[in-house]
């Protein structure tokens, strides 16, 4: 296994640690979050010259996920809307990754817009003033989801990423489910959730493009 899914691994579970033994205002929390996302990220620019265009725009979406990261950790409800921006950019990087090279396939949206248009109607009444935001929000991270499952090959790294983007559509839709429709659910479990299949996504995303751009790569030319 390699060293930076190593460390990525082992500072994931500090934050899962630190979401189970400190408070949110505590300094090291926010670090703690952010620190596994940073690895991934240094890790794809030492390759930055070897990437192409997909794999330079998901480094680019992990950028956008650190500062989304880091506007949630902070403990004033304002910053949910910066962070939920910040997501949303990324979602749509990831969108543009996954389509590159990649036909439309209209139809494979379908479950995914069912899934999101049946979330949204459950939230709807409990949004208030971030009913438009959220909307937008679902349909991006919908998008991404679709257009994951639309690329043209059925490889290692298509399936990775496959599960990358689902993986990140449930720990959005936690996110939602105990701030909006279960507000009463235990927040320690909900991050412990959250983060878990937040973390799990990233590393699949990650994963699938370090499969596709640099170890394919290194075999075809060896």
């Amino acid at each position: 296994m390699a060293k930076e899914i190593v460390l990525f691994g082992l500072y994931s579970l500090v934050h899962l640690l630190a979401i189970l033994t400190i408070p949110k205002e505590n300094y090291f929390f926010l670090p703690s979050k952010i620190i596994p996302i940073l690895i991934l990220i240094v890790a794809l620019l030492r390759f930055w010259k070897e990437l192409e265009l997909r794999g330079k725009l998901v480094a680019l979406a992990l950028v956008f996920s650190s500062f989304g990261d880091s506007f949630l950790a902070l403990p004033d409800a304002k910053y949910f809307v910066p962070g939920l921006g910040s997501f949303l950019v990324a979602q749509l990087i990831y969108s543009a990754a996954f389509s590159l090279g990649s036909r439309l396939k209209p139809v494979l949206f379908l479950p995914f817009l069912a899934y999101g248009v049946i979330f949204y109607f459950l939230l709807w009444p409990h949004l208030g003033p971030l009913a438009i935001p959220v909307a937008v929000y679902v349909l991006a991270i919908c998008l991404m989801g679709w257009r994951a499952l639309a690329r043209k090959s059925v490889t290692h790294a298509f399936r990775v990423g496959l599960l990358g983007a689902i993986s990140f559509m449930v720990s959005d839709s936690i996110i939602a489910y105990s701030m909006f429709l279960n507000p009463e659910m235990d927040r320690t479990l909900a991050s412990v959730l959250i983060m878990i299949t937040y973390y799990l996504a990233q590393a699949l995303l990650y994963e699938s493009v370090k499969v596709e751009e640099l170890i394919l790569k290194d075999s075809k030319s060896t």
